[in-house]
C-alpha cells in the first residue's frame, strides 16, 4: 500500500510538460533577466501562473505574478509597483540565502534577506510565490504581502490592507484607494488619501478577524474568531460551474470597487474570453468617495462606467487621467478692499451633488429656494460654492476645496451652484500654475498647522547667521579624519564609481545637484545621496573644513544625517544617508500614496523638532535659510528629515543673500490670501 501511494505521489509531481517541471524547484544560483524572451519567468508546475518581470511594455519591468494561460497575462501581485526597473534587471536567489533585485543601473533591493537562509523557491500553482530553507518549510511567501488582489487561499488579516492599481492595466502604481480589515473586524473600502469616512464597510465587529478566500467554495468571507461569526460577501449561487473549471480572483480596480471575478480556464477553442463578474462591494460607482478629485464631478457613460467632468470654467488636470481632478480657470473673489475689482458670476449645475464629508459645511440654510440659496453664494466673497436639497428646501454653503463631486441617482434633487469669474488672468493656464493648483489642497494641512513657525523661521532668516560655539558632543568614529569629525573622506574616483559616473540624478537644488549611488561595506550594499556642491565659498579648503565640522557634529531623528565628504582638487561634494521614500515635496505633490491628517501634523512637529535643535538645543546654532518641501525627506518609515542644513555658508555671499531675497518673495507669495483661497477659503 505504501508503494502504491509513493508511486502516485510521483506521477502527480510529474504532471505537465517536461519544460513546466523543469523550473518548478528553483534552486540558489538561479536567475531571471529583465527582457521581452519568455525567459523573463519561472512558471507553476500546470503553467496557470508565472513569477518574474512582467513587461510593462514600455522598456519597463515589474517583479510580479499573473496569470499565464490569459491572454491579457493578468497581474495578481507586484513587488516594485511604485518601482519599475528596465532591461538588464536580473532577479538572482542567491548563495547567500536572499531573493535579490538588481536593477539595470546597478541598485539592489532585496525582496528576501531574512534571518532563514532559502535554499529553494517555487511557483505554487494556487499563484503563491514561496521561499523554503533547507528543511522545505516555508521562510516567506507573497500571499503575506498582497498588493491589490487575493486569490483563492488567500486571507487579509487584521490591519493589512489592499491598494487599488492607479489606472487600471495601465499603471499598476498604487492608487488612491485601500481595502482594510480593521483590528475591530470591520472591513471597508476608503479613499485613503482623503480624510472622509469609509465608503462601504461590511459592519463586522469581534477580534481578529480576517477576509478569506476559500479554496474549495470560492465563497469569500470575513470570519471572527472571537465571536465566531462568518459574514459572507459572495452569493455561491452567482459563482460558475463547475468551479475548478474556472479562475478566480477578488481586486480592488482602480474607481475604488471591491470585485470577486472569474474566468474560464483556456482549453485552446475560446475566443473572445473575459473575466466576468460574481460579486462587487459598490453598485453604484459614483458613490465611491474622492473618486473624481478635487471640484470634479462623477456620472455613468454609455457603458455604465463612471467617469468625470468638470464644473464650467475648470478644466481637467491631466485630459489623459479625467479622475485627477479639476482646476479653476480664474483667480479667486477675494475680500475687503479689492472684493469688487472683478465680476463675477454663478454656474448651476443641475442634479449634482459635492459632499465633503470631514469638514463641516459654512452654513446651513434652511427655508431656502433656488434663487436664495444662488444669491447666498453670490453676495458671500468668502463662498464659492453650495448645493440646494430641493426635497428640503435647504441651501448647503461649501467650503474648499469641493470634493466627492457627483450626479445621478444619488444627487437627484440637488443642485450645486459654483461661483466663477468673468473675467481670467492669463498667467492661471500655464502648466506651473496647473500643478500648483493641484497640489494646494494636499498642502492645506502643513501651511495651516505650520504658518507660525514659517513666519518665525521667515524673521530669522532675515539674519542667516551662524553663532560660532562648539556643537554637542558626538563620539568620533574609526574613519574620521584628522580634522576630528564623525565624518568619512571620500576620494573622488570612490563617489564617481558608487553613482556611476554620477549617472543617477536624484534632483537640482539651491547648493547643486544630487545623485544616488551605492557602497559596499562588510558584503553590505548602502544606499548614498552625493550632493556636488556648485558655487562654493572661494576663502579655502580651512573653511570648508571648518563649516563641515559643524555640520558633521549635528544629530537629531528629524536631521539627514551627513556621512562624509571629498574635498580633492576642485571637487566639493557631501555624502548623506539616502532617503528612498524621496522629498517631502514629491509626497505631497506626486503620484503616489498621501499623508493623512494625522501624518501631515506629525510631519510639522517633525520638521518644527529638528528646527528647534538646530536653533537652540545644538550649540552651534544654525539657521536654515531654506526651509521648503524639497529640502524635507522621507525616511523609509515615513518620517520626516531636514536636509540642506548648515551649508547656506559654504555659497558665496551674493549667492547667498540672492537665495535669501527669492525665499522671502516666495513666502510672501505662499502666504497671500488668493494662493490658497480653495483650501481655506480665506476663512480658517
Amino acid at each position: 500500500m505504501a508503494v502504491l501511494l509513493w508511486l502516485m505521489l510521483l506521477v502527480a509531481s510529474f504532471h505537465g510538460s517536461p519544460a513546466q517541471n523543469s523550473t518548478r524547484t528553483i534552486l540558489s544560483g538561479s536567475r531571471l533577466m529583465a527582457s521581452s524572451q519568455n525567459t523573463s519567468s519561472w512558471p507553476s508546475p500546470l503553467g496557470d501562473f508565472a513569477f518574474g518581470f512582467y513587461n510593462l511594455s514600455d522598456h519597463r519591468f515589474l517583479v510580479g505574478i499573473w496569470f499565464d494561460k490569459t491572454p491579457e497575462k493578468t497581474l495578481a501581485w507586484s513587488f516594485n509597483r511604485n518601482q519599475p526597473v528596465g532591461p538588464g534587471s536580473y532577479l538572482e536567489l542567491t548563495d547567500a540565502g536572499g531573493l535579490l533585485l538588481n536593477g539595470s543601473q546597478g541598485n539592489g533591493t532585496y525582496m528576501y534577506n531574512g534571518p532563514q537562509r532559502a535554499t529553494s523557491a517555487t511557483m505554487k500553482d494556487d499563484g503563491n510565490f514561496v521561499l523554503r530553507n533547507s528543511d522545505g518549510s516555508i521562510i516567506w511567501q507573497s500571499f503575506d504581502s498582497p498588493t491589490d488582489t487575493l486569490l483563492p487561499g488567500q486571507i487579509l488579516p487584521t490591519n493589512q490592507k489592499l491598494f487599488s492599481n492607479a489606472n487600471g492595466s495601465f499603471d499598476f502604481s498604487e492608487g488612491r484607494f485601500s481595502l482594510e480589515m480593521q483590528y475591530d473586524g470591520n472591513l471597508l473600502l476608503n479613499a485613503y488619501r482623503y480624510i472622509d469616512p469609509a465608503y462601504w464597510y461590511t459592519g463586522t465587529k469581534g477580534d481578529n478577524g480576517f477576509l478569506q478566500f476559500n479554496a474549495t467554495s470560492m465563497l469569500m468571507h470575513v470570519y471572527n474568531t472571537s465571536t465566531p461569526d462568518t459574514h459572507n460577501l459572495t452569493d455561491a449561487g452567482k459563482l460558475p460551474t463547475p468551479l475548478n473549471d474556472y479562475y478566480h480572483r477578488g481586486t480592488l480596480n482602480d474607481v475604488g470597487n471591491f470585485q470577486q471575478l472569474y474566468y474560464q480556464k483556456a482549453n485552446g477553442t475560446q475566443v473572445g474570453q473575459s473575466w466576468k463578474l460574481a460579486w462587487q462591494a459598490i453598485e453604484q460607482p459614483c458613490t465611491v468617495n474622492g473618486l473624481c478629485g478635487e471640484y470634479g464631478y462623477c456620472f455613468l457613460d454609455a457603458n455604465k462606467k463612471p467617469s468625470c467632468l468638470c464644473p464650467p470654467n475648470f478644466t481637467l488636470l491631466d485630459p489623459n487621467n479625467p479622475f485627477k481632478g479639476c482646476y479653476p480657470d480664474f483667480a479667486p473673489q477675494r475680500c475687503g478692499k479689492d472684493s469688487s475689482m472683478r465680476n463675477f458670476t454663478v454656474q448651476v449645475i443641475e442634479g449634482v451633488d459635492y459632499t465633503n464629508h470631514y469638514f463641516a459645511d459654512l452654513s446651513e440654510l434652511k427655508g431656502s429656494d433656488r434663487e436664495s440659496c444662488r444669491k447666498a453664494v453670490m453676495d458671500d466673497c468668502s463662498c464659492m460654492a453650495a448645493v440646494f436639497l430641493e426635497p428640503n428646501q435647504t441651501c448647503l454653503k461649501k467650503r474648499m476645496p469641493l470634493l466627492n463631486g457627483r450626479n445621478g441617482t444619488s444627487a437627484n434633487g440637488r443642485i450645486a451652484f459654483i461661483k466663477v469669474a468673468t473675467t481670467y488672468d492669463t498667467d492661471l493656464h500655464s502648466p506651473d500654475r496647473k500643478k500648483d493648483l493641484s497640489s494646494r489642497g494636499l498642502v492645506a494641512g502643513l501651511i495651516i498647522t505650520g504658518s507660525v513657525l514659517i513666519l518665525i523661521f521667515a524673521a530669522g532668516a532675515i539674519y542667516c547667521r551662524l553663532v560660532s560655539r562648539p556643537c554637542g558632543l558626538v563620539k568620533p568614529s574609526s574613519i574620521a579624519s584628522a580634522i576630528e569629525i564623525n565624518l568619512r573622506a571620500f576620494k573622488f574616483s570612490e563617489l564617481q564609481e558608487a553613482t556611476g559616473g554620477f549617472s543617477r540624478r536624484l534632483g537640482r537644488g539651491a547648493f547643486g545637484t544630487v545623485y544616488s549611488g551605492t557602497l559596499l561595506s562588510e558584503d553590505r550594499q548602502i544606499g548614498i545621496a552625493v550632493k556636488k556642491l556648485e558655487k562654493v565659498m572661494e576663502q579655502g579648503e580651512k573653511e570648508f573644513l571648518t563649516e563641515l565640522k559643524v555640520i558633521g557634529r549635528t544629530h537629531h531623528k528629524n536631521l539627514v544625517r551627513l556621512l562624509g565628504y571629498c574635498n580633492e582638487d576642485t571637487h566639493r561634494l557631501l555624502v548623506y544617508e539616502l532617503m528612498k521614500k524621496g522629498s517631502l515635496s514629491s509626497y505631497l505633490f506626486g503620484d503616489g500614496e498621501k499623508p493623512n491628517w494625522g501624518h501631515r501634523v506629525e510631519i510639522a512637529m517633525g520638521i518644527a523638532g529638528g528646527l528647534l535643535y538646530l536653533h537652540e538645543e545644538c550649540e552651534t546654532q544654525i539657521i536654515h535659510c531654506d526651509i521648503k518641501p524639497q529640502n524635507v525627506l522621507i525616511d523609509d518609515h515615513y518620517n520626516a528629515k531636514i536636509a540642506d542644513f548648515g551649508l547656506a555658508k559654504l555659497l558665496m555671499k551674493d549667492q547667498t543673500r540672492t537665495s535669501l531675497r527669492k525665499a522671502l518673495l516666495k513666502l510672501e507669495k505662499q502666504c497671500s490670501c488668493e494662493q490658497h483661497y480653495h483650501v481655506t477659503g480665506c476663512f480658517v
